[in-house]
């Protein structure tokens, strides 16, 4: 019997948190190495659908024709879509919006096609997974991610890794609506700038996270993930601070921070090259009250928003008609 192909797709997928590098010196022949996690807010959502031509429906236009057109020379795609973006994650606030618009856009033409793509495969037409391969995990599997860090090989770091994360560990955003990261050819030129980290230092931190951080989770032992979080944080953010300024990249959000780690929550950073902080919680009470007590405090902080999110144990939805 002949499948039926469908005439639209619909992709939904979420934010994750990019919570740091383990190994920034590559002397075993990988480099970076990573840990982060599938939040289920905020999202993107997109539209595929058969068309007689193309066309592009976005607020964004010029980065979604240059994801569209990356696609489309990469898998000689010679036929035509319109393509809705119904809804998108900010950019470049630290949250993956590059990665989950081009995975997005990509897994909703390989189903509206059928051209029988892998993620990564598609991550890898997409030019997605330069450094880190956790917005790639999130979008085919959801959960807690750690990827190998980037080979020889011109292929997205590969997953390592994935843990369902803890739905009673409610997770605070932190947004700075006034900055954004380091991104675009800025990005680049931090790498390709900055020196690498000591042997000593990489080997410390893969250690924490792959024996400590990772059996932790599994464990649900909230207190030994939070001191692996802190410690990656700070190891990421001093090594990038010649960069974007300091630990972190929104003074009002390091401010926050430091009064966080000041109150014994650890758990707490940056995501990817910021201006987004967040803080992990053991539960919903403890977050609510660290919420209310943060908004009275900061008040005047105009340009900070906070938002209660979780983490999310599923990858992106895709769904045809």
């Amino acid at each position: 019997m002949t499948a039926v192909m469908p005439t639209q797709v619909s992709v939904k997928s979420t934010a994750r948190l990019h919570m740091g590098f383990f190994d920034l010196n590559g002397s075993t022949g990988r480099m970076f190495g990573s840990l982060g996690v599938a939040i289920d807010a905020p999202y993107i959502q997109i539209e595929v659908a058969k068309s007689e031509k193309t066309l592009i429906d976005a607020k964004n236009n010029e980065n979604v024709i240059k994801i569209v057109e990356n696609l489309g020379k990469s898998l000689k795609l010679d036929k035509c879509f319109s393509l809705k973006i119904v809804k998108s994650i900010p950019d470049h606030v630290g949250l993956g919006s590059g990665t989950q618009l081009a995975l997005a856009i990509g897994a909703g033409l390989n189903r509206l096609f059928d051209l029988d793509l892998t993620v990564p495969q598609i991550a890898g037409v997409a030019l997605r997974g330069k450094r880190s391969g956790i917005g790639i995990g999130t979008f085919e599997h959801g959960g807690l991610i750690v990827d190998g860090g980037r080979g020889s090989k011109e292929t997205p770091p590969p997953v390592i890794a994935r843990h369902n994360f803890p739905e009673n560990w409610p997770i605070l955003l932190i947004f700075d609506k006034t900055e954004q990261g380091v991104h675009g050819e800025q990005e680049l030129i931090a790498f390709d700038s900055l020196q690498k980290a000591s042997l000593d230092a990489a080997q410390t931190l893969a250690h924490s996270v792959l024996l400590q951080a990772l059996p932790a989770l599994v464990e649900r032992d909230y207190a030994t993930f939070s001191r692996v979080i802190y410690m990656l944080q700070h190891a990421t953010g001093e090594y990038f601070s010649p960069i974007q300024g300091g630990l972190f990249k929104s003074k009002h959000v390091a401010e926050i921070l430091k009064f966080l780690y000041e109150n014994n929550v650890l758990c707490a950073g940056q995501s990817s090259w910021g201006p987004t902080g967040f803080a992990i919680f053991e539960n919903d009470e403890s977050a609510r009250a660290m919420l209310k007590l943060l908004r009275q405090k900061f008040s005047n902080f105009n340009n900070i928003s906070f938002q209660i999110v979780h983490g999310k144990n599923t990858g992106a939805s895709i769904l045809e008609s």
